[in-house]
């Protein structure tokens, strides 16, 4: 019986593909022609066919093309169910990732929102229930240098362990920091939605808490905690605990450093 054979043009068209493809299929050894005419023309078979839908599967699972070659040089049903398993268990985990980013858009999404609707230079009171954060120590010695170090340990300790609930970071300081009135950051934070095993997670006492929203810079917060503990101390309330300072608006989606909005607040009694 003769074999049926499709030029090149009529090969890409029923895979779907292009020729260039093909070309960069047979170039890598992964899918070379069934034969060649004696005027260069490159035929493919029938079989062909059902190997190009394999490779697009495997593509499409999530394997290079490298590693499909390598499959197929040596492919039997043992291979092929281990290799299955191990794409469905990085497509699960793939899957969430996905949906831990998508969470993080969304928390994110919704402070910016908010960022439109409060009222800043104001100070307000709520009764917060225990919250959660991971914290990286603060600089010992104030430079620009240590601190950009301090940022990003941070950063990079959070998007290891997933531990990222916004983009904002914010940052702790100490209840001995504010009664020396040093105002010196104590830990670089970030909010989780949930306690975690790690040895640098902070909780955040439930209680009556004094909020506030300011606008300016990093440079100016010094200041706006001086301020805001002032009036607290002067409307007759005692501050039991940390300052928390959290990012609503920053360099994410500010360019003028002077119009970040940030909240701070600290638990009083």
């Amino acid at each position: 019986m003769s074999q049926t054979y499709f030029k090149t043009g009529e090969f890409a068209k029923l895979c779907n593909t292009t020729k260039d493809t093909l070309f960069h299929y047979d170039t890598i050894g992964l899918l070379k022609p069934a034969k060649v005419g004696e005027n260069g023309y490159r035929y493919y078979s029938v079989n062909q066919a059902y190997l190009f839908d394999m490779i697009s599967l495997l593509k499409e699972v999530g394997m290079n093309l490298i590693e499909i070659k390598n499959y197929m040089d040596k492919r039997n049903t043992t291979i092929f169910l281990n290799m299955l398993k191990e794409k469905d268990k990085k497509m699960r985990e793939e899957i969430e990732r996905l949906k831990r980013l998508r969470s993080l858009l969304k928390n994110t999404i919704n402070i910016t929102q908010n960022a439109f609707d409060v009222e800043t230079d104001k100070i307000s009171f709520v009764n917060r229930e225990e919250e959660y954060f991971i914290v990286t120590p603060g600089e010992e010695k104030y430079t620009e240098k240590l601190v950009c170090e301090a940022i990003f340990n941070h950063i990079n300790y959070c998007v290891k362990h997933n531990y990222s609930y916004t983009f904002m970071i914010g940052e702790i300081i100490s209840k001995e920091n504010i009664d020396n009135k040093t105002f010196k950051t104590t830990f670089y934070s970030t909010k989780i939605d949930k306690k975690v095993n790690s040895k640098q997670l902070h909780t955040k006492p439930a209680g009556k808490y004094a909020v506030k929203y300011v606008y300016g810079s990093y440079s100016d917060l010094i200041e706006k905690y001086m301020i805001f503990i002032d009036e607290l101390t002067q409307s007759g309330y005692k501050v039991i605990g940390n300052i928390y300072e959290e990012d609503l608006l920053n360099y994410l989606s500010e360019a003028d450093f002077n119009d970040y909005l940030m909240k701070i607040e600290v638990q009083i009694a």
